[in-house]
C-alpha cells in the first residue's frame, strides 16, 4: 500500500510535468521570457527525475545480502541529487540573467517582452504546480511523512508554483509599462529581474533539502522531533523508561532504524523467549504507525557516551 501511494503520486507528477514543461518552452517562444525557459527546464528535470523515482519506489523494499533492511539508502541518495541538480538550475539562471542586466547597463539592447500568451499560461501553470505540490504532501501525509522521494518533489513543485506565480503576474504587469517612460528597461531586462529575485528567494529550499538527504544518507540521527517523540512514546509503553539508558533514531528513506539502548540489569532479569516477543511486538506497532521499521534492543556498555547522542 505504502509503494502504491507513492507510485501513484510520482506517475501523475510525470504527466503533468512534461504538460508543465512543453508549455514554458512554448510560452518561452513565444513571449522571449526569460523566466518562463526556467519555469519550463525546472518542470523538465522533474519529469527526468520521476522517471528515476519510480524505478527506486519499485525497488527500494529489496533485501539482499548487501541490503538486509532493503535498498531505502537510493531514495535520500536521488533527493539528495534533485536538490544539487535544483541548484544547478538556480545558479546557472541567476548567473546567465545577473549577466543580461549587467550587458543592459553597458549599452546593449534586447527585444521587448510580448505578455500576449503569458496570463493564460500563469493562470495553468500556478493550478498544476500547486495542484501536485498538494498531491505530493498529501500522498506524503498517508505514508506519516516517511518518503523522502515526495518530499523532494513537494519542494520542488512549490519552487516551480512560485516561480510561474511571481514571474508570470510580473510580466503581465510590464506589459503596462510605457516604452518610453522611466520604466521603459523593465520592457526589456524585467523577467531577468525576476529571473535573480526568484532565484536568491528559492535557494533555501534546495540547500535546505540537500542538507536533510545528506543527513540521512550520513545515517544521522533522526531531525523530525514529533516522529522522534512519537517513537519514543510507543516504545515505553512496552518497556520501562527506567531501563532505557538512550534511544537512538535514525531514517534513510522510508526506513527507520529504532536502537534502544538498555540498562545490563534489563538483560540479565528477562527471559530471552520474552526478550524476543517483546521486540516483535515493539517492531509491528512501530510498522503499524510508520510503515518500514527495524527495532533493535541492544545492550549500553557506556551510558554516560550514550547520553550524549550515541550511535549504534
Amino acid at each position: 500500500m505504502n509503494n502504491r501511494t507513492e507510485q501513484i503520486a510520482l506517475i501523475v507528477g510525470a504527466v503533468v510535468g512534461l504538460v508543465m514543461a512543453a508549455g514554458g518552452w512554448a510560452a518561452y517562444y513565444l513571449s522571449g521570457a526569460e523566466a518562463l525557459l526556467l519555469d519550463g527546464n525546472f518542470s523538465f528535470i522533474g519529469v527526468l527525475a520521476t522517471l528515476l523515482a519510480i524505478v527506486i519506489s519499485l525497488i527500494k523494499t529489496r533485501t539482499s545480502r548487501t541490503y538486509p533492511f532493503g535498498q531505502f539508502v537510493y531514495e535520500p541518495t536521488y533527493s539528495l541529487f534533485i536538490g544539487l541538480l535544483s541548484l544547478g538550475v538556480i545558479v546557472v539562471a541567476l548567473a546567465g540573467n545577473a549577466t543580461k542586466i549587467v550587458d543592459y547597463l553597458q549599452g546593449e539592447r534586447f527585444p521587448a517582452i510580448d505578455t500576449s500568451v503569458i496570463l493564460v499560461y500563469t493562470v495553468v501553470m500556478v493550478v498544476l504546480c500547486f495542484g501536485l505540490a498538494g498531491l505530493f504532501r498529501y500522498s506524503n501525509h498517508r505514508l506519516r511523512g516517511g518518503s523522502t522521494i515526495l518530499g523532494a518533489y513537494t519542494v520542488q513543485s512549490t519552487i516551480d508554483g512560485i516561480l510561474s506565480a511571481a514571474a508570470g503576474g510580473a510580466l503581465i504587469g510590464f506589459g503596462f509599462v510605457p516604452a518610453a517612460g522611466a520604466f521603459a528597461f523593465l520592457t526589456q531586462i524585467g523577467d531577468a529581474i525576476i529571473v535573480v529575485a526568484l532565484c536568491v528567494l528559492v535557494l533555501y529550499q534546495p540547500v535546505k533539502l540537500v542538507r536533510d538527504s545528506f543527513v540521512e544518507v550520513s545515517g544521522g540521527t533522526l531531525k523530525d522531533e514529533a516522529v522522534a517523540g512519537e517513537i519514543g512514546s510507543l516504545v515505553i509503553t512496552h518497556i520501562d523508561e527506567a531501563e532505557i539508558s538512550d534511544l537512538f533514531i535514525t531514517k534513510t528513506g522510508s526506513h527507520y532504524l529504532v536502537v534502544a539502548f538498555m540498562n545490563a540489569g534489563f538483560f540479565s532479569a528477562s527471559d530471552p523467549v520474552e526478550l524476543v516477543r517483546l521486540k516483535r511486538d515493539v517492531n509491528r506497532r512501530l510498522e503499524a504507525r510508520l510503515g518500514y521499521v527495524a527495532f533493535e534492543l541492544v545492550l549500553a556498555e557506556d551510558a554516560d557516551l550514550l547520553g550524549q547522542g550515541g550511535s549504534a
